[in-house]
């Protein structure tokens, strides 16, 4: 066991060695240690899981997809992953990729809002503690699906928060109710009226899209009928979904009969957030995904290169 001073001791050494960039000469000096003792320490922090050395291929990134997709779509940063033999495979490594970027964006006191879905998950498991403090996980989106299935909004939110090691704000409703007046007592209510509240203030949007299909999750785990997504098919040419909002072939918000019935953030409020993640792998997401970008949906995309090769 190794005392709380000297924890500290062994923590100050780590950051002046891998945050401060200072050679183990210079610490020993400036801290009138021995080399010797400081080279120990670092060897301790690692043990201690004070520090975690990881080792990202460049090879998993597609630098040549990324570049088009920025300059087609007008993004702010694009991240392109190699396409792996299996799909699990592959949303692993977008995860990681996309939780290593999504590091760089906390700042004290910011906001992550997040959706649902497997991509948003895969991101969720692979970000790291942080000191910065304040930081807080909301779901931009209520209850979709068994409330323990990994791509639930809350478990999503969770699983950020905790290997954040920040705050987690829950939405503790479904994503859509069988009426508006339950939606609006949902919404006074204090514990969903501050969550609303919080999501307002959102600085960093994590978000995967949905297709016009009845395979997709909000239909697959009840939020919409099998025949209201028809109609929106049919009627309203809706063209895909970001946290259960129908949009356009244009990316824009298509108004409709259910939603006064959500209990999601509106695609006005996510255009409104600075940093805006979209994720999503797969040739069946393309059109939907092309439509999201063309409205501006996301700043920000994280995909794989064979999805990158059929947006381009």
């Amino acid at each position: 066991m190794v005392a709380a001073r000297d924890q500290e001791a062994i923590i100050r050494i780590a950051r002046m060695r891998y945050e401060e960039k200072r050679s183990q000469q210079e610490i020993a000096r400036h801290l009138g240690v021995s080399t010797s003792t400081v080279s120990r320490s670092l060897r301790q922090a690692m043990a201690l899981g004070f520090v975690e050395i990881r080792v990202v291929p460049q090879s998993t990134r597609r630098n040549d997809y990324e570049r088009l997709l920025q300059e087609r779509f007008g993004l702010e940063t694009v991240i392109v992953v190699a396409s792996g033999n299996e799909e699990s495979a592959t949303l692993e490594t977008l995860g990681r990729a996309v939780a290593d970027y999504l590091m760089t964006l906390l700042r004290p006191d910011a906001v992550i809002g997040v959706s649902d879905g497997r991509t948003t998950a895969a991101v969720a498991r692979h970000v790291r503690r942080t000191d910065l403090s304040g930081i807080e996980v909301v779901p931009l989106i209520g209850g979709v699906g068994g409330a323990k299935l990994p791509t639930h909004p809350y478990e999503v939110a969770l699983t950020l928060a905790h290997g954040l090691g920040v705050a987690n704000r829950p939405l503790p409703v479904p994503a859509a109710v069988d009426s508006e007046e339950t939606a609006a007592a949902l919404l006074a209510s204090p514990i969903v009226r501050t969550a609303f509240e919080v999501i307002a203030r959102c600085d960093v949007a994590l978000v995967g899209v949905g297709t016009i299909s009845k395979d997709a999750a909000i239909v697959r785990h009840g939020v919409v009928s099998a025949e209201d997504m028809e109609t929106a098919r049919t009627q309203l040419k809706a063209a895909g979904t970001v946290c259960a909002r129908f949009y356009d072939s244009k990316g824009a918000s298509i108004p409709s009969w259910i939603d006064s019935r959500m209990l999601t953030v509106t695609l006005e409020q996510l255009k409104a957030v600075p940093w805006r993640l979209g994720v999503a792998i797969g040739a069946g997401k393309v059109s939907a995904m092309k439509a999201a970008l063309d409205g501006r949906l996301f700043n920000v995309l994280g995909t794989d290169e064979q999805t990158a090769a059929a947006l381009l």
